[in-house]
């Protein structure tokens, strides 16, 4: 005796398929529905088959449809950022400038010294500490046996 198949599910419009995409629920899906298709003498049944499908529709149409990135903002909000971005620089900017003048006036003011006015007890010592450093080897261990090779065996 020969099968006949069954369809998993019935043949649903691109207009149903936009009607259950926008309702946010179930009963506004049915009254909705209803009002859009008074001719179609679909139950309560198989309109909540085509509701139960909605996930499935939503998913097929943002494939088919990727929408644009609507998280970017408007040009009024990238022109304010911009001001408070120049503002801040700007400030910044000055910053700089002062302390680099308080700087130069502080470098300007200590006393010049040259080699022969440096003081004769000085905290460093550098030049005498550089020809130890040279004279100086590092310790070496001596290795008592050299390393044995490893057997393997029963």
């Amino acid at each position: 005796m020969p099968r006949v198949q069954k369809r998993k599910y019935e043949k649903i419009d691109d207009a149903e398929i936009d009607l259950v995409i926008q309702c946010s629920d179930s009963h506004e899906f049915y009254e909705r529905y209803r009002e859009a298709f008074p001719t179609r003498k679909k139950g309560i049944d198989s309109i909540s088959k085509i509701w139960k499908r909605r996930g499935e529709f939503i998913k097929k149409q943002q494939a088919l449809n990727p929408e644009p990135v609507t998280d970017s903002p408007s040009g009024h909000e990238l022109a304010a950022a911009l001001q408070a971005q120049n503002t801040i620089l700007a400030e910044l900017s000055s910053l700089m400038k002062e302390q680099i003048k308080v700087s130069r006036e502080i470098l300007a003011r200590l006393p010049k010294q040259t080699k022969a006015e440096e003081p004769a007890h000085s905290p460093h010592k550098p030049a005498e500490a550089a020809p130890a450093a040279e004279h100086k080897e590092p310790a070496k261990k001596p290795h008592e046996k050299p390393r044995a090779d490893i057997m393997i065996g029963s």
